[in-house]
């Protein structure tokens, strides 16, 4: 239920980044891309654990508790409370609140599935309905295009190839525009994007802000195609705007169409009016940067460090066995390796243990007898026989009464009756507790002390650490550090290259992510490398007598320096990856290699636009990728005749989807010595090459493409 919340937060608050920054934009094609991605993200976001020093949540480093239900007493047996988890602070000392409480979780649950099973049956209905209806009335091929026949008062629509239609509603023009309009929404494959919204809502289905976003997306795909429609073809907007509102019906189509008539008459004939949004405005699309950063932040669980080791996990089955049952044995060399199997509720539990041979006392061979180990959280009391090297048997165990008030004298309190077996089974000893408390911990608690002897955190580890320089480590952070096996030469490797002042939690970020010393070392030198290359001076070759002149990244405070480097680590970030940048003559800033790396830019991606004689900075390589921009588009317009572009202006013509043809197509009409500012002016007033042909048709011939962006404007206006 955390993750569908989760995705519920997420895509409520990519709702509101739309809403209110790029829902009144008219860069529909790329808003219809930050809308499936922001979709995709918020169901994937949560999935992904993140390096504790990203994330706002605590790891959860400690060894869970699992719930048991109550059960009923056998006959004999006293009753005994459920154990609880180890984060609980309070209990239901009332049996009826307990039940109470599961059986709300559970009432939510099943209404959550039971939503999702509806809304699941429903798609699959209406997919079925739409397929059925596209083979099972008349159609007329035209190409890839299937145009089926409708019969009665529906609106048109499309889906996947189709385009339903009734042919016997409208004039020919109409007729004609509808058509157009409905193989750019199937060109384009607007409905893959519906279908993906409708699959979300089947797992979002209770929260009305995924309706919402569904709702944002097909009207972002109608204005799309509208746009789309008017600037390449010879269509009037008069005209289309006109057929908008013959082709009103009372009848809509499945939500699994894109259709040509919905209920936001009103707000396409607006957007066909406004104004073109400038490029300048493109700014607010890199707010959505920050706002996935928060919720990662608030959101995703940090990498829980501990949570995979062999040992905790056998410390969390231990909390499933019962205090008696039944065992199965095999002796193998010093070592029987016992087996403890339990019944509850129906449920079979088993845990296994290794015990020494000099642990168990009066071994039984041949015939039934018992024998027993004994520890300091109590005694293993075992009925059976062994032949050969396998024995079996019932078992039974009692816990210390002094050991238990041994742990509450040394502040180890909250101590539940299987929390004893728990105890016997990783074998807590006094000496070890003492050992950990003169050593300075005194704040012990049975949450922390559970993992710590599952681990092996032993005084010895601990003292090893502080030696190596890791001082000030709080029980919480021994057990990642030992789960991860960081130990005193690991530290030290890590100090030796340079960062004195590293904290445990950045030691555990440091080993979890593979970083070691070495790595470190490396990363400084070819650092300080590529600062000397991008200097254009070499490292060595320092004038004498100058103080060589300090970069601000130097005098950085060494954490942020660290946090750098753990970054260029997570993604794969290699000396030679910068270099290959260098190799070319590119200078690259450290923040702008992170953002180049994410984006899969590489040498090859800079090569094909330097070689074609563009030149391009780090901030223009990040900005081109992200758009799209391609060496073949840039060739593109060259071949058109259209020379001399700067990167600046070939990311603009990009942002306002600019292509080659609309410069050949105003050239076609007469137009000499054409600019690029002259493209993106009419790009961006929608003063297409249709515009201007119908303008000259009426006789409004003008030498200048200016004139006719001001026809355009006013018209606007």
């Amino acid at each position: 239920m955390f993750y569908v919340l989760s995705v519920a937060l997420i895509l409520t608050g990519c709702l509101v980044f739309y809403k209110l920054l790029l829902q009144n934009e008219t860069f529909f094609p790329l808003n219809r891309y930050v809308l499936l991605v922001c979709l995709v993200l918020s169901f994937s976001l949560p999935l992904m654990p993140v390096p504790a020093q990203f994330s706002f949540r605590k790891a959860n480093v400690e060894a869970p508790i699992i719930i048991n239900e109550p059960v009923a007493p056998a006959v004999g047996v006293p009753q005994q409370k459920p154990a609880v988890t180890a984060t609980t602070s309070t209990e239901n000392n009332e049996k009826g609140s307990y039940f109470k409480d599961i059986s709300i979780l559970k009432l939510v649950l099943w209404a959550y599935w039971l939503g999702v099973a509806v809304f699941a049956i429903n798609f699959v209905f209406q997919l079925f309905v739409l397929l059925y209806r596209a083979y099972s009335r008349p159609v007329i091929i035209d190409g890839r295009f299937r145009i089926v026949e409708l019969a009665g008062n529906q609106a048109p629509c499309s889906f996947a190839n189709n385009i339903f239609i009734n042919p016997e509603k409208y004039d020919w023009d109409t007729y004609n525009q509808i058509i157009l309009h409905e193989k750019i929404h199937i060109q384009q494959g607007h409905s893959y994007d519906i279908l993906i919204a409708e699959l979300a809502l089947v797992f979002q289905w209770f929260n009305p802000f995924a309706w919402m976003y569904r709702k944002a997306m097909e009207d972002n795909l109608e204005f799309l195609t509208d746009n789309e429609l008017l600037a390449n073809s010879d269509i009037e907007p008069a005209s289309y705007q006109m057929s908008l509102v013959k082709v009103s019906a009372p009848h809509f189509p499945a939500s699994l169409t894109t259709n040509y008539n919905q209920s936001i008459l009103k707000k396409r004939l607006v957007m066909m009016n406004a104004k073109k949004s400038n490029v300048n405005s493109t700014w607010k699309y890199l707010f959505i940067v920050p706002l996935f950063l928060v919720f990662i932040a608030f959101l995703n669980e940090p990498m829980a460090y501990g949570k995979n080791d062999s040992q905790v996990k056998k410390s969390e089955k231990f909390q499933l066995m019962e205090n008696d049952g039944t065992w199965f044995a095999t002796i193998n060399g010093d070592k029987v390796n016992i087996r403890f199997e339990s019944d509850e509720d129906g449920k079979n539990n088993n845990s296994s243990q290794s015990f020494s041979m000099a642990e168990l006392k009066n071994l039984p061979r041949g015939s039934e007898g018992t024998f027993s180990v004994t520890r300091d959280a109590g005694t293993m009391n075992f009925t059976g026989k062994f032949e050969n090297n396998t024995g079996m048997g019932t078992y039974k165990f009692n816990s210390n009464a002094d050991f238990t008030s041994y742990l509450t004298k040394e502040g180890i309190t909250n101590i539940k009756t299987k929390d004893n077996l728990v105890f016997f089974m990783i074998n807590v000893k006094r000496n070890y507790i003492a050992g950990i408390k003169a050593l300075g911990y005194d704040g012990i608690s049975k949450d922390n002390l559970i993992p710590l002897v599952a681990l092996n955190v032993t005084p010895e580890y601990i003292k090893s650490l502080k030696t190596a320089g890791l001082t000030n480590v709080t029980l919480g952070e021994l057990i990642p550090l030992k789960a991860l096996n960081v130990d005193a030469d690991f530290v030290k490797g890590i100090k030796e290259s340079g960062f004195t002042k590293i904290t445990a939690d950045k030691m555990i970020t440091l080993k979890s992510q593979g970083i070691t010393g070495e790595y470190l070392k490396n990363a400084k030198s070819a650092d300080e490398e590529s600062r000397a290359a991008n200097a254009q001076i070499s490292p060595t070759k320092a004038s004498p007598g100058k103080t060589p002149q300090k970069n601000t990244r130097e005098d950085a405070d060494e954490d942020e320096k660290l946090n750098k480097l753990i970054t260029r680590k997570v993604m794969n970030i290699t000396p030679d990856y910068a270099k290959s940048f260098s190799a070319q003559g590119l200078k690259v800033s450290e923040d702008n290699l992170i953002a180049m790396k994410s984006l899969g830019v590489t040498a090859d991606y800079y090569a094909g636009f330097s070689t074609q004689g563009l030149k391009v900075s780090d901030d223009n390589l990040i900005a081109m990728k992200s758009l799209g921009v391609t060496p073949e588009y840039f060739a593109s317009f060259k071949t058109a005749g259209l020379t001399g572009l700067t990167a600046d202006q070939l990311i603009s013509l990009k942002s306002l989807s600019v292509a080659a043809s609309d410069f050949s197509e105003f050239k076609k009409l007469g137009f000499k010595n054409l600019s690029v500012d002259d493209i993106i002016s009419a790009k961006a007033t929608g003063t297409s090459p249709v515009f201007v042909a119908s303008m000259k048709k009426k006789g409004h011939n003008y030498n200048s493409i200016e004139d006719y962006i001001k026809m355009k404007v006013l018209a606007l206006d």
